[in-house]
């Protein structure tokens, strides 16, 4: 202790002896920041950031957007700032009328990182079209993502970001009315196998052709051929994947296609009225035993907590009312 004690006595003796030798001190400490103090909580400040990347995300502000992340920004995906940016415009382009909304769940502030937890939604119409449907799809997203923020004298940015998990789908025709779900691991090792299951309510006197594949996250995208396959009498329809190498993480998509056959003169027609994608997030990690799956259960946690307080504020402010 007493080693401790006489170094940090040593430390404040140099920084004694530099900052008092004179008055340019006052102009170099003025031009690296070191005066200035923001009386606002860095909770509040990161809180009122995400509030800006909604803002910013709906209202389609690239440089409002892009300002809210640092120079040296990656996503684990790969992606750096300029590729970001990209996407986001071509994002907008393809999906102008989808609103986005972005729940904060937890704030972790060190000194000078922070940790943020967000579950995310998006859904609206899209322009992208399809052959043999008409009119515009729908496509409805939802994710639980961790951001990493760093502080660069009173301002934070976004340097990083994880998607947890995440779950998407893009639908046409009457496709946009049927229940379906796609189910695979949020998690895997490089090289190995897993199923990807979907759930498909599939109306009487329809049928559904389903395509399930594995593509890796890249930009531009990497698609896998197409073998089409009849649902189960059960509704459902599976297939076992083998993740990639590890370089990339990956998505499960499931191709599905709605028809309602008819029967003309012993000729069968089959109309295609409706198809949708669906996708499932799955991430690719050496360790996939690591710290990741006890933090993936902290964040279930959290959010299930979050969920449970906001349904007792409900109840007991529906119950003042009653009385």
């Amino acid at each position: 202790m007493k080693k401790l004690f006489i170094t940090l006595l040593v430390f404040v003796c140099a920084a004694t002896t530099v900052f008092a030798q004179d008055d340019k001190n006052t102009e170099l400490i003025s031009s690296i920041g070191f005066h200035k103090k923001s009386d606002i909580p860095a909770e509040i400040q990161i809180r009122k950031i995400f509030e800006q990347y909604q803002k910013y995300t709906n209202s389609q502000n690239i440089d409002g957007f892009m300002n809210l992340h640092d120079e040296s920004y990656v996503s684990t995906d790969g992606y750096n700032k300029d590729r970001l940016k990209e996407l986001a415009l071509e994002a907008w382009k393809e999906f102008p009328d989808v609103k986005y909304t972005i729940k904060v769940i937890s704030v972790n502030v060190d000194i000078d990182n922070a940790t943020v937890i967000t579950t995310e939604r998006m859904s609206g119409l899209t322009n992208a079209s399809v052959e043999y449907i008409k009119g515009h799809g729908y496509i409805d997203s939802e994710s639980t993502a961790v951001y990493y923020l760093k502080k660069y004298s009173n301002d934070w940015r976004i340097t990083s970001d994880f998607i947890i998990n995440e779950k998407s789908s893009m639908r046409y025709g009457v496709a946009k009315y049927i229940p379906m779900k796609l189910d695979a691991p949020s998690i895997v090792a490089p090289n190995e196998e897993y199923t990807a299951i979907l759930k498909i309510n599939v109306p009487k006197h329809y049928v559904a052709l389903v395509s399930i594949n594995n593509e890796p996250i890249t930009y531009p995208t990497e698609r896998s051929t197409e073998v089409f396959r009849s649902i189960k009498a059960d509704g459902t329809r599976e297939r076992i994947l083998t993740s990639n190498d590890g370089k990339k993480n990956e998505n499960a998509i499931a191709s599905i296609g709605i028809a309602k056959p008819q029967i003309s003169n012993d000729a069968i027609n089959v109309n295609l009225l409706g198809i949708a994608f669906l996708s499932s997030r799955v991430n690719v990690l050496e360790h996939k035993y690591s710290s990741f799956n006890i933090e993936n259960k902290k964040i279930q946690k959290s959010i299930e907590k979050d969920e449970d307080a906001a349904n007792n504020k409900s109840q007991t402010s529906g119950e003042k009312k009653s009385k």
